[in-house]
């Protein structure tokens, strides 16, 4: 499914898009933005309305560049996004996936002032098990598997360094937290912001979460080579601009309105 979103509106109130130089490369007429095809509340969603989609639409907007929007299961996003087929996707920085695409780098690694937006990460298990995450390690473990969502590459890499034994069959949250409450998973590793909705709407009373992070990963567009190779100062523009304004007032009222 695609969707052409118009990106050549006005932009908010309040702030202008960068300007490209006279010695930069030639701006695209669109990007092709892949989207996953399920909710990823409140940064994605498939309607389009997540918050990071907003901000990409609006930075586009400033540059006066369209913005198409391409709806597929996440490991069709990230072949797409191998192949050129599509520009960008929203996703983590990983030592794998800078072979295939490109993300806004500083002197040590991605550039996390560039980032999108920093979710966090919890254990989740069934209230009242021994099940916990320390800080290091996994305590209290029975047998069973992690359940993690299949794409979430950097969760996926840490579960691997600890040698935990995992499931990433599911796409989508509520299917593992499911299995987690049927006994079929020992926990869940999920973002924040989406199991904590998910839960008091749901497993009220059945699910708790741990009380420290298990990860802290920024969230980046990240371009294909292909895209970056031909449009190199354009994609250092959006990349800014996508940075200058996740701090407007236009944003964060945005996210307010959109928990």
């Amino acid at each position: 499914m695609v969707m052409v979103l118009a990106a050549t509106l006005a932009a908010a109130p309040g702030w202008a898009g960068n300007e490209p130089s006279a010695s930069g490369a030639p701006a695209p007429a669109r990007f092709r933005l892949c989207s996953i095809d399920v909710d990823f509340p409140p940064y994605a969603r498939v309607d389009g309305t997540g918050h990071l989609q907003y901000l990409l639409l609006q930075a586009a907007r400033g540059m006066g560049v369209e913005l198409e929007r391409r709806i597929a299961p996440r490991r069709r996003c990230l072949e797409e996004l191998k192949a050129g087929l599509v520009d960008g996707m929203i996703g983590a920085y990983s030592a794998g996936r800078d072979e295939y695409a490109a993300f806004p780098m500083a002197a040590n690694g991605p550039d996390q002032k560039k980032a999108m937006a920093e979710p966090r990460y919890f254990l989740y298990r069934r209230k009242g098990t021994s099940l916990d995450w320390d800080g290091q390690r996994l305590t209290g473990k029975g047998e069973g598997r992690i359940g993690v969502e299949s794409g979430f590459a950097f969760i996926i890499e840490r579960l691997q360094q600890l040698g935990v034994a995992y499931d990433d069959g599911s796409k989508a949250l509520e299917p593992n937290i499911a299995k987690l409450v049927a006994g079929r998973l020992d926990g869940v590793i999920a973002m924040e912001l989406e199991a904590d909705q998910l839960v008091a709407a749901r497993f009220e009373g059945r699910i708790e979460r741990s009380a420290k992070p298990f990860e802290q990963t920024p969230l980046y567009l990240m371009l294909s080579h292909q895209f970056h190779g031909q449009y190199r100062r354009f994609a250092d523009r959006y990349w800014q601009a996508l940075a200058d304004y996740r701090n407007t007032a236009d944003y964060r009222q945005y996210q307010q309105a959109r928990p």
